[in-house]
């Protein structure tokens, strides 16, 4: 007679509580690479709005203001309207939005017609991003130290 030779209940159970544990330590470690790259997205975000904001520019001779010389920060769906405005004819379709968009993490920009200040609340502090602007800027807060999570550039 022969013998089946099979997995027993424990040693089935075992070998998924493992993978469990494996699994849950790789999604772990993943959520600050996601959020790495979403610092990443934000960066690149305000570096081609910067290109948005040069065309407007070049056109107008003033970056979007509602009160040319006043100091002001901007909703960043105000500016978004602006610059993607077939009126303004510029011709920008989309200007990208934070990959969260919530209340706590949004795009900011402040003007005063012949300046500009783009920012955005990162999720991690990274020493290499220490060369923004910081302090108070045209009004918007643009983190007070290095390492701070407020990135902030102008042009």
């Amino acid at each position: 007679m022969r013998i089946k030779k099979a997995y027993t209940l424990i040693e089935m159970l075992m070998v998924v509580a493992i993978i469990g544990v494996l699994a849950s330590s790789i999604l772990i470690g993943l959520g600050s690479a996601r959020a790495k790259a979403r610092d990443a997205r934000r960066i690149t975000d305000l570096k081609s709005t910067q290109t948005a904001l040069e065309l407007y520019y070049s056109k107008y001779g003033v970056y979007p203001s509602m009160t040319p010389g006043s100091e002001e920060v901007w909703l960043w769906t105000d500016l978004t309207d602006i610059l993607t405005s077939p009126e303004t004819d510029i011709k920008i379709s989309k200007i990208p939005k934070d990959p969260i968009n919530n209340d706590e993490y949004q795009y900011m920009y402040a003007t005063d017609g012949q300046n500009y200040i783009l920012g955005a609340k990162l999720e991690t502090k990274d020493q290499s991003l220490d060369d923004d602007l910081d302090d108070l800027q045209l009004g918007m807060d643009c983190g007070e130290e290095l390492g701070d999570i407020i990135y902030c550039i102008s042009l």
